[in-house]
């Protein structure tokens, strides 16, 4: 519903209608039938609405129907919880997220109120092939560290759970100066496991004009059992290369789902750590008095998220 405005010679002033003005000359608006008509309709379909019947006599039915239309006291008394709208069994809402990176086993005890949570476990990833030093005229390059395994699941809480759950966490592979080392497992009690990643592989080869050399990083950790949402093998660690023509790269890391990865070194550089399950990066060198170390790989970890 809106003002006659569509109709000529309404006579409208600022869109209402006015009486009309002997004094001044000015004229009434008028009132057409049609509008007339459309605005009695208008109540007369709420009066209906309400099952009441209209009766012209009356004055106060359009108020009745909206009072019979519309429950005021609900609206007066908004509900605030979900128990207030009838919902008594209620579950989803997040609690709080627990992280666990303490390398060793430590017990997990869920919240009292969480009824269901979703556990996150990635393995420790392995560290990066490192360099011992090599003899003049050569050249050593590692490959990254595998990432770990990674594993998903989402579980009602039992009472065996309440009671603890062991969580165990393996270290990432050791800093090396030779074929990198394998990064340790992980498990959520006996309900799931995640197995570490390898370490990088070493090439040494003889620097000429035409030498081109590359060497695999380690495998992504390969067993994960027990996640009902994923069960994923880990990520593996990147090739080294080497070319006269535009020089030398160290294989980074393979990344974690929490975690990149230690990124690629150049000449004489050495790795970088990973974190949370990713790998080392490993190292490449022409040193004949050092070794040049790769980058440790990151600790195993796991993460929990509980819920109501």
């Amino acid at each position: 519903m809106d003002y006659p405005k569509s109709i000529p010679g309404v006579g409208l002033v600022n869109g209402g209608f006015v009486d009309e003005n002997p004094l001044a000359g000015s004229p009434g608006s008028l009132i057409p039938a049609a509008w007339g008509n459309s605005v009695t309709q208008e109540i007369l379909n709420a009066i209906k609405a309400a099952g009441i019947t209209p009766d012209e006599t009356k004055n106060d039915q359009l108020a009745t129907a909206i009072g019979a239309l519309v429950d005021f006291s609900k609206l007066k008394n908004t509900p605030t919880t979900l128990a207030g709208y009838g919902i008594t069994d209620a579950v989803g809402r997040l609690l709080g997220v627990r992280q666990f990176e303490t390398v060793g086993i430590t017990v997990y005890k869920p919240n009292p109120r969480a009824r269901r949570i979703r556990v996150r476990l990635v393995g420790a990833g392995g560290s990066g092939g490192g360099c011992a030093p090599v003899a003049a005229g050569y050249h050593s390059i590692g490959g990254g560290g595998g990432g770990g395994a990674y594993g998903e699941s989402l579980y009602d809480v039992s009472a065996e759970m309440m009671a603890g759950v062991p969580v165990s966490l393996g270290a990432g592979g050791a800093s090396r100066n030779a074929m990198g080392q394998a990064g340790g497992g992980a498990s959520f009690g006996s309900y799931m496991s995640a197995a570490g990643g390898m370490g990088g592989q070493i090439l040494t080869f003889p620097v000429t004009a035409t030498a081109v050399g590359f060497v695999q990083g380690g495998a992504g950790g390969q067993a994960v059992t027990g996640g009902n949402l994923a069960n994923a093998r880990g990520v593996g660690g990147g090739y080294a290369m080497y070319n006269a023509n535009w020089g030398v790269l160290a294989g980074g890391g393979g990344a974690s789902p929490f975690d990149g990865g230690g990124p690629l070194m150049g000449l004489s550089g050495p790795g970088t750590s990973g974190s949370r399950g990713s790998g080392g990066s490993g190292s490449c060198s022409t040193s004949a008095s050092a070794s040049v170390l790769s980058g440790v790989g990151g600790n195993a970890f796991c993460e929990i998220w509980e819920y109501e």
